[in-house]
């Protein structure tokens, strides 16, 4: 059976090698733009990275938390007869 294209393991390696790429880009070009800071805490080199990793850790323990408490057994939709 032929998988879909992003379920192989080369593109999925092709994709992640695009995030990590991107992500350092972005980095580099943070130091030849001089962005306005509105508070004293958003001033440092790579603040609005840590703020986005931040702010995706914290989704995600949130849901895992959510998923948790929201959380059902296995046969919970099956009918007894």
């Amino acid at each position: 059976m032929d998988n879909g294209y992003f379920d192989r393991q080369e593109t999925k390696k092709l994709l992640w090698n695009i995030l990590w790429i991107t992500c350092g880009l972005s980095l580099v070009l943070g130091l030849f733009v001089k962005q306005k800071s509105y508070f004293p805490i958003d001033d440092f080199y790579g603040f609005y990275a840590l703020l986005g990793f931040m702010a995706c850790a914290v989704s995600i323990i949130i849901s895992k938390g959510v998923g948790f408490i929201f959380k059902r057994k296995e046969n919970h939709y099956d009918v007894d007869a």
